[in-house]
């Protein structure tokens, strides 16, 4: 793996608490849960882990609390061989994600930021070296905006691609014309930002739109043109993490120098694998997985 692959993941570092029910309840109803489980998860962590088991070097960079849950996820980055010098301590907790699970696969998410909120600007600024070297910074929105925009200029100063997964959508995105050269949107993200939006992102310089449509093909805007990737044909099970799965593995490729479709060809692949096993950094797949799901659906990889 050469240093031109490395990638920079700045982003949230959450524990997860799912529930899984048979539906999601009502306002007011109370629903017992056929099992919980407590996991890793924050989609900073999510994505750090899909890059890596695709096959990147990985420094992660992100705010953990004072809590043994910190002590043990910074572990478990460490155990993955992610870089962790960017991974900072702060006094309160880690961050937390309730999620409910249904038995369609589908899910809720509330989270509660913790530690998440402390990765500031100018905590940023004190980690500029970290942003050398990377040929991709891979950036979510569970942090807060202002540092998603000096991490995003950081990256731009050292020379590095920027990919923006704008989740959970929050509006300033739009204010803010936060700097990047790859936007990975979600259906309910797209329609948030609006095609008008959408196309005002696109003008700007060689820019890349990739909107994920679960069982519906990619669509993905680039060069002036609209093309579709199918993804593979599954019968998901769980689809929490599918599309951190599927941003951190397209900057995983895209940081090997794959063209946009072929990236987004593995990052289909790679987020469909997620989607047959339970859990968020559980069922990220690795590269060899990956590798024979693109080879049974394209025939090429």
């Amino acid at each position: 793996m050469s240093a031109a692959s490395w990638i920079s993941v700045v982003g949230s570092l959450n524990v997860d608490l799912t529930f899984r029910v048979p539906s999601f309840p009502a306002p007011g109803e109370t629903l017992i849960a056929t099992e919980a489980v407590t996991s890793f998860g924050g989609k900073g962590g999510n994505q750090a882990i899909a890059a890596k088991r695709a096959g990147a070097e990985v420094r992660m960079i992100g705010c953990l609390g004072g809590d043994e849950e910190a002590r043990r996820y910074r572990a478990r980055l460490a155990e993955e061989g992610i870089d962790c010098s960017g991974v900072m301590g702060t006094k309160g907790r880690t961050g937390v994600a309730s999620i409910a699970l249904n038995d369609q696969g589908e899910n809720t998410i509330i989270v509660d930021p913790g530690a998440n909120l402390q990765l500031t600007p100018g905590k940023l600024d004190e980690l500029e070296h970290l942003f050398k070297g990377s040929s991709v910074t891979l950036l979510q929105l569970e942090c807060p905006i202002g540092s998603v925009i000096k991490a995003a200029q950081l990256a731009r100063d050292a020379g590095a691609m920027v990919v923006l997964n704008p989740s959970p959508w929050n509006p300033e995105v739009i204010e803010s014309d936060i700097p990047c050269d790859v936007l990975i949107l979600n259906e309910g993200e797209a329609a948030a930002m609006s095609s008008g939006v959408m196309g005002h992102f696109l003008q700007r310089g060689d820019r890349t739109g990739i909107v994920t449509r679960g069982e519906l093909p990619t669509r993905v805007f680039t060069g002036g043109k609209l093309q579709e990737i199918a993804p593979p044909e599954i019968s998901p099970v769980d689809t929490v993490g599918a599309g951190d799965t599927f941003a951190g593995v397209f900057a995983a490729s895209f940081a090997e120098g794959r063209e946009i479709l072929d990236s987004v060809r593995m990052a289909n692949s790679a987020a469909a694998l997620a989607t047959l096993r339970e859990g968020a950094q559980e069922a990220i797949p690795n590269r060899d997985a990956i590798v024979e799901m693109m080879l049974r659906q394209n025939g090429s990889f």
